[in-house]
């Protein structure tokens, strides 16, 4: 079977690398994916160096989004049962939102206009874009 994640088509690339690509993902407003290049189906696959490096942008990004998006919360997963190809979802998630307080891939509990505009898009990405070679 062919990997989604290994053939993309039509991402919305932020910045990447050899190593991975970080990704503004449409469904929701500053939902930014960081996805491995190279087909890595799970976690422990990695280098020390290679886990230390994702976890870290990661954690960078969450920051970013913190103080860009001022969600109410962020939720940060690693779950590759739909695709066993390494990423990580970083989501921001607002009192209200769709689907909380459960996750994002439940059922839809109610409509929400997300207090998020295209200006704060805009800086999201500009910021996490100065965090390549970082």
């Amino acid at each position: 079977m062919l990997c989604p994640l290994c053939s993309p088509s039509n991402e919305n690339i932020i910045f990447q690398n050899d190593f991975l690509r970080v990704v503004l993902i449409d469904e929701i407003p500053g939902y930014i994916r960081i996805i491995t290049q190279k087909h890595i189906k799970e976690f422990s696959d990695l280098s020390d160096k290679e886990a230390s490096e994702i976890m870290l942008l990661a954690k960078k990004i969450e920051k970013i989004l913190i103080n860009t998006l001022n969600p109410d919360k962020v939720n940060i997963a690693m779950l590759g049962n739909m695709v066993a190809h390494l990423h990580i979802h970083i989501i921001p998630r607002f009192k209200n939102d769709p689907w909380w307080p459960g996750a994002t891939f439940c059922e839809k509990q109610r409509d929400f206009k997300y207090p998020v505009t295209d200006t704060d898009i805009d800086n999201l990405i500009a910021s996490i874009k100065e965090l390549n070679g970082k």
